[in-house]
């Protein structure tokens, strides 16, 4: 073991394995058996200064191929060894805690584990394919990611195929998904193939972090001395670069930098044509304030850009020309979008302006009453960039094929357990944006990553195409390959190749442009394969929203191939009631409880919190805007805002409840300014009877609400609704009760929208009756009626007075006096 400072010799252990120590990689253990060998290192603890194992015997550039050192297993870059900075007895007790540990059998490139001084990139790859006529050529840039300066790079391509090419040294040519899907997850430093030292590109000397351009031109004559008999599959093709810093010598063995990709290859290129569609998604995160206003506008910013979530896409796809392009949109965003372009204005409560009125105006009126409202400022750097890429999007969308998610992009699995109505809901809604590009649509369902449970798959009950992943495919179920055309009832499914979408092997950016079409261009090769003598599958990729735009033209221009007919995605879409892939209509249908649906992914699904949530404010918007009336639009902006926030975008995302929450509660705020308020209680003379209750508006607008009174048994309570209320006024309704049996009954009266739907405004109040009443009216008419019969005898009685002569008047006088004076 070398001291601090010292060059660093080989540690083994009492099987001669030689250990690799680095000083942040912990311990490994090279399995080389003791094989004689040297140790190819650096300074200590400066920059990339690392060692690796080689055997002697390793190749030499001689001939046309130099075989890549065998290592097994091959450890990335930064987990070899590095000088130590650590003293003995620390190293011998890592060693003795650490021995035996196994290092990983492959790395993806994502895993942050390949550390190569040397990055390569390969921008570019002309043809997308292996040429049976002129030169294959090869672009792109090498950056000096060390600590100090390399000189004497040069770069040289790889291929597995060659003379030079062994079984240890080559890979086998890939001629299956599966064998695509392990190349894809292999250990970027894994052998591949032979360099062809024929073909060479001198660099020269970068400083750290300078970066240059390359280009290695592979002329055909040197192609068919490699390639004398090419096979119908996928080849390997790499970069390797080689060089020497101050403390890591050049060698001319191990590559210090690597790149590498797919190279398909077609024997007979004029045979049957691979169906393929290129989707492109304008889909992403949307959130709101309170107020209205779209949030986070700095993300929206980014999102918009030549490499943004939005913007990226968008200008991939200008890039095609006339190749068809899928386009698979959210309608929200291009709503959002233009709110942030007039500005990002707050949400208003204003009825629609009548077209055939005039524009009022903002200035002030002339008597200084008025005062101007401030409008939104529209000339900032985001509103333009808004403006400009809806004017973009409605440009490409409307050229190419559109097919529409529903409104929000709402997640699906989440919803058909916590809100089943959702997609209904969301499927409803178009969007004003969207609606004034006056487009033809395909609508489908799916989410991004391409899982859809089987709850989720029945709540779409409109018919719109199921867009699966292929990964929901379990072979045990359904074989070698996804079914073609399948229907699960009468929506057509469209399975899409999930494996195609996540790019290249790597090290290089495997979704860079080049690494995305070289894996379209191989998943179709290997379809050609399967197929044999019957159609191939089509192939359904959706890219994914991180594509850059940078590359767009070789991406597009490498797919015109005349085995890849490039179709729209709607050209794919086999309709319910015919047959398709030698089935007839009945035997089409799949199973939705045969498609796999990883519990890993109910992990991932949004929490039931944020669907209750979007439900109560969907209800209470769908409210507000029933007592508002045609008039308005708010009401359609809420539930927009409750679908956007409930979308695949919101995952992770622990304030989404809490957003939806705080605009709930303003809309119930709203609500609740519409009061009603009955008696304290109400004596009823009778079986039936009236009384009235008032009603109080003090929105700024008016509404029309209705009151809906409920009773126990024996009550009958009837309303003259509907009930107009001008803003800021009240009103008395007159309430009609009839009672069937005599006591007291409680009465709830309740604000609700014409429709039915509680407003939250309500009142109680008791309502007595008794017989009393009827014996007061028994009485009173009674009475009424002995003082007509009184009036009536008074009036006969003087009518017979009137007849009489007056004598005979007195003289019953007189004689009443004498019979009274006899009495007495």
């Amino acid at each position: 073991m070398a001291g601090l400072g010292e060059q660093r010799s080989e540690l083994v252990d009492d099987r001669s394995d030689a250990v690799q120590l680095g000083v942040d990689s912990g311990l490994h253990v090279d399995q080389a058996q003791g094989r004689a060998g040297r140790w190819r290192g650096g300074a200590v603890g400066v920059g990339h200064g690392w060692g690796v194992y080689e055997p002697d015997a390793a190749g030499t550039e001689r001939g046309r191929g130099v075989p890549e050192p065998h290592r097994a297993p091959h450890y990335p870059r930064d987990v070899v060894v590095r000088r130590s900075l650590l003293p003995w007895g620390v190293l011998t007790t890592l060693l003795i805690g650490l021995l035996g540990m196994a290092a990983p059998a492959s790395a993806r490139p994502d895993d942050d584990t390949y550390d190569a001084p040397l990055e390569i990139t390969i921008a570019d790859l002309t043809p997308g394919v292996l040429p049976r006529n002129g030169p294959l050529e090869i672009r792109g840039t090498v950056t000096n990611t060390d600590l100090e300066t390399w000189s004497k790079i040069r770069l040289y391509p790889v291929f597995n195929v060659g003379a030079e090419c062994t079984t240890t040294s080559c890979a086998e040519v890939m001629t299956t998904a599966a064998d695509l899907a392990a190349a894809a997850d292999s250990d970027p430093v894994a052998p591949i193939g032979v360099r062809e030292t024929n073909v060479r590109f001198d660099l020269g000397t970068l400083e750290p972090g300078q970066s240059a351009s390359y280009t290695l031109t592979v002329p055909q004559a040197v192609l068919r001395t490699l390639f004398p008999d090419p096979k119908t599959g996928v080849y390997w093709l790499g970069v390797h670069a080689l060089g020497g810093s101050a403390h890591t010598p050049d060698d001319s063995i191990t590559a210090d930098g690597r790149a590498r990709t797919f190279l398909p290859s077609v024997r007979s290129p004029n045979g049957p044509e691979v169906d393929t569609a290129v989707v492109l998604p304008l889909r992403g995160r949307i959130t709101h304030a309170e107020d209205g206003t779209v949030a986070d506008a700095g993300a929206w910013t980014e999102a918009l850009g030549v490499d943004g979530q939005l913007g990226g896409p968008l200008a991939f796809g200008a890039a095609a020309g006339l190749a068809p392009v899928t386009w698979l949109l959210d309608p929200a965003v291009p709503d959002a979008v233009r709110q942030l372009a007039d500005g990002n204005p707050a949400r208003k409560v204003t009825p629609v302006p009548d077209p055939n009125e005039p524009t009022p105006s903002n200035e002030p009126s002339d008597d200084g009453d008025g005062a101007a409202e401030e409008e939104p400022d529209t000339d900032t750097p985001l509103a333009r960039s808004a403006r400009s890429w809806l004017a973009q999007a409605e440009s490409e969308v409307g050229d190419g094929t559109l097919a529409t998610l529903p409104y929000g992009d709402p997640d699906l699995a989440s919803a058909a357990d916590s809100l089943p109505s959702l997609y209904r809901a969301a499927r409803e809604q178009t969007g004003p944006e969207l609606s004034s590009w006056d487009l033809d649509a395909l609508p489908v369902a799916g989410s991004p990553d391409g899982y859809l449970p089987a709850n989720a798959i029945s709540a779409v009950d409109d018919g719109a195409v199921l867009l699966l992943g292929d990964q929901m495919f379990p072979r045990e179920t359904f074989s070698a390959r996804p079914p073609v055309a399948g229907l699960v009832g009468d929506r057509p499914v469209v399975i899409t190749s999930t494996a195609a979408a996540t790019g290249g092997p790597g090290p290089d950016a495997e979704l860079s442009p080049v690494a995305l079409r070289q894996r379209i261009l191989a998943e179709a090769v290997v379809r050609l394969l399967r197929a044999g003598d019957k159609d191939p599958d089509p192939l359904v990729v959706v890219l994914p929203s991180s594509v850059s735009a940078a590359g767009a033209s070789s991406f597009w221009s490498g797919l015109d191939q005349p085995w890849i007919n490039l179709s729209g995605l709607d050209d794919l879409v086999v309709e319910p009631g015919t047959g398709a892939d030698g089935k007839v209509a009945a035997d089409r249908q799949i199973d939705p409880a045969d498609l796999s649906y990883p519990p890993g992914q109910e992990d991932e699904e949004l929490p039931g919190t944020v669907l209750v949530e979007a439900g109560q404010l969907i209800r209470a918007a769908r409210a507000y805007q029933a007592i508002l009336g045609d008039d308005y639009t708010v009401g359609g902006e809420l539930l927009r805002e409750a679908l956007a926030g409930s979308s695949y975008a919101q995952r992770g995302d622990a304030q989404a409840a809490w957003r939806l929450a705080t605009t709930r509660m303003w809309v119930e705020g709203q609500l609740d300014k519409v009061t009603i308020e009955a008696p304290d209680g109400v004596t009823l003379s009778g079986t039936s009877g009236g009384f009235n209750v008032s009603v109080r508006n003090d929105l700024d607008e008016p509404v029309t609400v209705a009151i809906d009174a409920t009773a126990d048994s024996g009550a009958t309570i009837e309303v003259a609704n509907p009930i107009r209320l001008a803003a800021h006024s009240r009103t008395s309704v007159p309430i009609d009760a009839t009672m069937s049996r005599t006591g007291v009954h409680n009465v709830t009266l309740r604000l609700t929208d014409v429709d039915g739907t509680a407003l939250g405004a309500d009142d109680t109040l008791p309502l007595r009756t008794g017989q009393a009443g009827v014996v007061i009216w028994a009485i009173i008419g009674s009475g009424a009626g002995i003082l007509f019969v009184a009036i009536a005898i008074r009036l006969v009685r003087r009518f017979r007075r009137r007849g009489r002569p007056a004598d005979d008047t007195a003289g019953d006088d007189t004689a009443g006096d004498d019979t009274a004076g006899e009495t007495a």
